[in-house]
């Protein structure tokens, strides 16, 4: 038996409610060295002599890593008396009984391992479950099964008269002024219905000098090139009467050094009421160049981000209310929450408290770009941009650097690790607009892209369309990866964007891809296969490599995503989804 692989937290990471009233409780050991776990519980209070309240459950094995097997069970707990309203238990103790692959029988309680069954309830792991309850990672219902489709507002569509010359030049600069505006969304959005987008997500639509916005200005107003709050308004209740959300991108970390606060700061040094706005280095203002650092702090040592020191009250509150202003004042549905690692936690839990008091449902997500646990553990964030995902993907069809058994741990050590409430709206994205176009990555292979996109919209989690891959965009690094959207049909890849059409379809329709609920999986790297079998009885095939193989055992089954029925091989870069 390998102790050392034996991990449990008795915390909110490893022992906490789940919506449905349920107590999860989970741990991890090596991987392989276990043939069983089993979880016992009882009142911490109530002596067995008196009343039994003993019990014991298998822990089912949820997912393995690279390292790792992870083990959960789920815990009804009784409600108490007329109301039905506080649990009929005020503090559980546990303990796990794990036997290895060689027989070997050991108990782990109170982060201790013991020889025998421990009788002492201090032996034991403790969960309080009223405060525990209080805990309850809550994310919105209408996240769960949403597709989100990103767009980047000055390049995505305008009202204007914009030449083509101009709207579909590449590669694009960082500069060039295409005119896309609120407007052009809005008319725009029966596109996206067709689709199956869910959520619209923009990014930042402020008063700003550049054409990416991440410089703002001015918080409480929309840049005049997109529009004005009518327009903001407009587009917000348009989608909204058509069963769609929208997110607006928070640029929270840092400003534009024409902000008022940092001008101010410029006019006046050291007198300046706003001097603890920002984390200034001296006592002289020096934006810095290509090979100087500014005499301040500011995302990724660029002069004109300047950074915001959000432990200060006065401007930690200035952004909270920014961001209920447009929760109360014009409806939207969430943030997303730029450069959010490089914010402090007391910030976030502030912000969470009031965000969530402005509506209950609001979605926040956080940009970090690698594992981040520490956010998601209920008071914080409710979900990441899964670059996780981004990076497998990535890797495994676009390089052929990993096989489908590495891509199925990576994404596995996140479903072990991770608050189980975080999976359903994990951001899954294949590219962004801080990335190259997947297409590009692919070496234009258009079926590398239709399979990146099946893995999106088939597997748990949230899946992330940036704009125009659904009809094959392609483009390089920033800014060649914010080109204009390509509206004219003769650009566009109609078979791409039906597939997707077609993804969004099953995936709304199809509850167990969603809820991730298999019989089985199997994996077959030599052939590049990643095979699930869904509770549901369909079975999902992916291929990541080039050439034909066979499925044989599964000819004549009905094959959903072609609608025909299916002749035994799946194509190179294929994707099936069969049904007896």
């Amino acid at each position: 038996m390998i102790y050392s692989g034996i991990s449990h937290y008795a915390d909110q990471r490893d022992c906490f409610f789940l919506e449905n009233g349920k107590l999860r409780i989970r741990i991890s050991a090596a991987r392989g060295d276990m043939n069983a776990i089993y979880l016992h519980t009882r009142d911490k209070y109530i002596d067995p002599a008196i009343a039994d309240t003993r019990a014991c459950c298998r822990m089912k094995k949820i997912a393995s890593d690279f390292g790792h097997d992870y083990f959960s069970a789920d815990i009804d707990i009784p409600q108490a008396g007329q109301y039905q309203k506080n649990p009929d238990m005020l503090c559980l103790r546990y303990f796990f009984e794990m036997v290895d692959e060689a027989g070997a029988r050991i108990w782990y309680g109170d982060s201790r391992f013991f020889s025998g069954e421990p009788g002492d309830v201090e032996a034991m792991f403790d969960c309080p479950l009223i405060s525990r309850r209080e805990l309850t990672f809550r994310v919105p219902d209408w996240a769960r099964n949403a597709v989100v489709y990103q767009i980047f507002p000055t390049r995505f569509a305008t009202t204007e008269d914009v030449p083509d010359k101009l709207w579909y030049k590449t590669p694009i600069a960082f500069n060039d002024d295409l005119h896309g505006n609120l407007k052009g969304i809005t008319e725009h959005i029966p596109y996206l219905k067709e689709l199956g987008v869910d959520v619209i997500y923009m990014t930042p639509i402020f008063r700003s000098d550049s054409s990416h916005k991440y410089d703002t200005i001015d918080y409480y107003a929309v840049d005049p090139s997109l529009g004005d709050e009518k327009d903001l308004h407009t587009l917000v209740n348009t989608a909204h009467r058509n069963g769609m959300r929208v997110m607006l991108d928070g640029v929270f970390n840092h400003t534009s050094p024409d902000f008022f606060a940092f001008r101010d700061i410029e006019e006046n040094g050291t007198d300046s009421e706003y001097y603890d706005w920002y984390y200034l280095d001296s006592s002289d203002v020096v934006r810095g160049d290509r090979t100087h650092k500014p005499s301040y702090q500011s995302f990724a040592y660029v002069g004109f981000m300047p950074k915001l020191n959000l432990s200060n009250p006065d401007a930690a509150q200035y952004v909270i209310d920014v961001a209920c202003h447009y929760i109360k004042d014009f409806g939207i549905d969430g943030w997303r929450l730029d450069v959010g690692d490089e914010i402090g936690h007391d910030f976030w839990k502030k912000f969470r408290r009031a965000v969530k008091s402005a509506n209950p449902d609001a979605l926040l997500v956080g940009e970090v770009w690698h594992f981040s646990p520490d956010f998601l553990q209920g008071d914080e964030w409710d979900s990441v941009m899964n670059y996780a995902f981004y990076k497998n993907i990535g890797e495994m069809i676009c390089s052929g650097d990993i096989g489908p058994s590495e891509f199925l741990s990576q994404q596995s050590f996140l479903e072990g690790q991770y608050h189980s409430a975080v999976l359903p709206v994990l951001w899954n994205l294949i590219d962004s607009h801080d990335t190259s176009r997947f297409l590009w990555r692919a070496g234009g292979d258009k079926r590398k892209l239709a399979l990146a996109a099946a893995f999106q919209m088939l597997l748990p989690g949230t899946p992330f369309i940036y704009y125009g891959d659904e009809i094959a965009m392609t483009g390089g690094d920033d800014p060649d990866n914010r080109r204009g959207m390509l509206w004219d049909e003769k650009k566009q890849d109609m078979d791409m964007y039906h597939w997707y059409q077609r993804l969004t379809y099953f995936r709304h329709t199809i509850r167990a891809i969603t809820d991730g609920d298999y019989d089985r999986i199997d994996c077959d790297d030599e052939r590049g296969l990643l095979e699930y079998h869904l509770s549901s009885g369909e079975i999902l095939i992916f291929h990541t490599k080039d050439g034909d193989v066979s499925a044989r055992e599964y000819r004549d089954y009905k094959e959903l995503l072609q609608d025909k029925i299916f002749d035994g091989t799946i194509s190179g870069y294929g994707c099936v989804l069969l049904r007896r």
